[in-house]
Parts: structure tokens; sequence; C-alpha cells
């Protein structure tokens, strides 16, 4: 058994080692952080039963995460042709290891105590089992991701929460789990040499046609490069706008129009979901859950927000001749003042943009008022992302894009834990606390971005020091 171990131990370091280990850990502090905060939210607002429960399925819930998302894309690499010749014990170890993993964890899941965990057990065996499907490269994953996506609404239509959080129940389907995750870890690592380079290829194929991007919204964005992308040219060399020319720099697909599409497509794409949604289930669950679909709009200026605070290595030519141009401001200081300003200009339009697109599309599925002010504190929550494009972009060193996530989730969890207490003290909607709360946050990470790029060498060209 202690050679098991050992090996067992052995196989995930070394599966492991492609994740940032700085990344990973930093990630890992906020997990631990932000699941003690809302078990104290939770307990506060509930009772310590339902913190108890919280932290319970949390302790066996996050290492689940972090075999889907850590360990299977590295483990897949190990079981290689070569490999199983080199080390004939190798795939039955990887198999022992991520079924005995997935079990515990389900059980430990399944024994938590206070907690009705039926369906939500149902729901993260499938996603588990379909996230490392989709790490391994198996045709299967993304089936059954969208599927477990889907079986919160079809499950609830079916009333069929109440029936898998039955005691006898839910003891009889741990073994039908234990089966499935036993079937899907096998297929997760073939034991032929055709399957294995069948699966990497499927996984470099997903890799590509993800860095691609969807070729319509690319013919979208092409339009707009052809058309107002030239015309918003034109207009600001002529009238010698310096904030507007610096953001020129950095190249048509940085710029308002394509956020726009973006938003518009994503916001077409949900409404017909919402619709299909509301034909085949019904229209109340929409009118119920509806907001949060609409806050995925959110993601757009996220993204646009991330890549505005990544300029390095994009159009570095046109970035040196940005620094000679007569309107650009002579010192350090002064340039990336300005250009600080453009930015946070930029990123406050995507989120205006789509906060806006947001309260639209549930206002147009007949949300009730509480829902608006619920969209409303969520957009006010995530109103932080405006500062990520704050930092020394001449420096080479970026924080990773998780990373700047998390240190946004950083800031607005403090406030909605605090909301929830004086909303408690004060009977006031959460959100109507949370939401200034949020704001203030965002005004005091702004002043200290600023002044960042104010002491900091000339940003342009991008990413040219240590």
């Amino acid at each position: 058994m202690s050679t098991r171990l050992q090996d067992y131990r052995m196989l995930w370091r070394a599966a492991a080692t492609h994740a940032n280990t700085r990344s990973t850990r930093f990630v890992g502090w906020f997990v631990l952080f932000a699941v003690i905060a809302l078990g104290a939210a939770v307990g506060a607002r509930k009772g310590i039963q339902a913190a108890v429960a919280l932290f319970w399925m949390a302790g066996f819930a996050v290492p689940l995460l972090n075999w889907g998302l850590r360990f299977m894309p590295g483990a897949v690499k190990l079981n290689t042709p070569a490999n199983a010749k080199l080390v004939p014990q190798m795939r039955r170890r990887l198999v022992e290891l991520s079924c005995l993993l997935c079990c515990v964890c389900i059980a430990g899941i399944a024994s938590a105590p206070y907690a009705e965990k039926g369906g939500l057990l149902f729901w993260i065996v499938l996603l588990a089992v379909g996230t490392g499907l989709a790490a391994s490269g198996h045709w299967a994953g993304s089936v059954v991701v969208v599927a477990s996506s889907l079986s919160a609404v079809f499950v609830s239509k079916l009333g069929l929460f109440a029936l898998l959080s039955h005691p006898v129940v839910l003891l009889l389907s741990l073994p039908l789990y234990a089966a499935v995750i036993v079937i899907a870890v096998c297929a997760m690592f073939p034991q032929a040499g055709e399957g294995h380079w069948r699966m990497e290829a499927r996984r470099a194929r997903w890799q590509e046609t993800g860095a691609k991007g969807d070729p319509f919204v690319e013919r979208m964005a092409g339009v707009y490069t052809k058309g107002w992308y030239a015309v918003a040219l034109r207009r600001d060399s002529a009238r010698r706008d310096g904030p507007r020319l610096m953001l020129h720099a950095l190249g048509p697909v940085q710029h308002l129009g394509e956020i726009a599409v973006a938003i518009g497509l994503m916001t077409l794409m949900l409404g017909a979901l919402g619709l299909f949604t509301a034909w085949r289930v019904d229209a109340g669950v929409v009118r119920g859950i509806g907001w949060l679909f609409a806050a995925m709009l959110l993601f757009v200026p996220l993204s646009h927000s991330l890549r505005l605070g990544q300029l390095a290595g994009s159009h570095a030519a046109e970035q040196a001749l940005a620094r000679l141009t007569p309107v650009a401001p002579g010192t350090a200081a002064a340039f990336n003042r300005q250009l600080g300003r453009a930015l946070l200009r930029r990123a406050l339009a995507g989120w205006g943009m789509a906060s806006g697109a947001a309260l639209l599309l549930v206002t147009i599925g007949g949300a009730e008022p509480g829902t608006l002010l619920l969209l409303a504190g969520v957009c006010c929550l995530v109103v932080p992302m405006v500062a990520l494009p704050l930092r020394d972009h001449a420096s080479r060193r970026r924080l990773p894009g998780e990373v700047a996530i998390v240190l946004m989730l950083v800031s607005f969890a403090p406030c909605l834990w605090l909301a929830f207490v004086l909303a408690r003290a004060t009977g006031l909607p959460v959100m109507a606390i949370a939401a200034p709360l949020s704001v203030a946050v965002t005004v005091l990470t702004v002043v200290r971005g600023l002044r960042t790029m104010e002491a900091a060498p000339f940003a342009f060209p991008a990413g040219r020091t240590d």
C-alpha cells in the first residue's frame, strides 16, 4: 500500500506540473477565502447548520474541481504508448487514482449533514465526468458538459430534486454514480495507442479552433474594421484627438465596434435560448433565472478589459509611432495619464453597453422590479473590471488572466459579505448596499491604477522592460 501511495503522489505531481505554480497557489488561497466568506455569510443568514453543510461539501468539491481542471489536462499527456511500454502499470495507476479521488469526493458530498444534496450531487457527477472527458479530448466531453448545464432546469421541472434527495434513493444512486465514474475514467485513459493519438489530435483541433475564434464573429468584426473603424480613424485624425489616437495604436480589434458586435450576437443568442426555454419548459423559470443568463453578457467587457490590460506584443511599431505624434505628451507621467484615462473610458463604455443590454433583455422578458434591482446590483459588483487595464504597461511581466479575474472577485466578495451583514441589521436589500460599496472600491482601485501608470516609464511600446 505504501508503494501504491507513492505512485499516486508521483503521478499527481507529474501531471500537475503543466500548471503555473504561482497562479495555482494564488487561486487556491482565493478559493479558500471565498469558501470561508461565503460560509460565514450563509451562517449569519440561515444558521450554523447551513454553514456546516456548505463547508462540508466545499471540502470535497474543491479537490474534485482541482482534479478536473489541473490534474486531468496533464494526466492524459502521460498516457502515451511510449510511456505505456516503459511503465506498464502507469495507466492502471492513473485510472485507480482518478476513480479513487472522484468516488471519495462524491461520497463525501453525499454524506454532508443538514443539506438536501440529491439534485446537486447528480449535477456535480455530470459536470465532473464531462470536464474530465473534455480535458482528455474525448468526443463525449462537450455533450456531457452541456447536459450538466441544462440538467438543473429539467430536473427541477420534472420535480426530481426531492426524489433524488430521499435517503434511500441517494444511497442506491451512489453505486450507479461510481459505475459511471469508472466507465468515464477508463474512456479518459485509452489503452490502445491509436485511441490516445486520436484524442490528442481532437484536443489540438479544439485548441486551434478556440484560438481562431468564431468565423461569423470575425467576419462581422472585419466589416467594422473596413467600414466604421476607417471612418473613426479619419475623424480622430482630423480632430487631432490625442487619447483616441493612442487607442488606435492598439489596432482595429480593441475598439467599441468589436465589443458592440460581440454583445449584440450574444444578446440574440441568449434571447433565443430564453424563448426556447419558455416554450419547452416554463415561462416562470425564464423569469426566475433569466437575470442569471443575462448576466453572462458581462463576460464580454471582462474579456475586453483583460485584453486592454495586456498590450505587450501587439502592434509595437504603431505604439512607437504614437509617441512621435505632435499630440502626444512629452513626459512619461502625462503620456501615461492620458493613456490611462482613455483605457478607463473604453472599459467603462464596454461595461455600460453590456449592462444596458442585460437590463434590456430581462425587461423584455417581463422581469419584476426586484429582478431588475438584483441584476443592476450584479452589474455594479463587477464594475471593478474597468481598473484591469491600469497597470505598468512598459514592464514585460504581467498577471495571468485567471489571477486578474480572481483579483476582481476579491474586490467584490468583501462588499457582498459586508452587504449581507448590513442588510441583516438594517433590513435593506442586499444589492442596494453591495452596489455602492463596489462602486467605492472601484474608485479607489482606479485612483491607485492611474497613480501606478503615472509613476511608470512610457507605456509605449508596451512590454519592453523586464
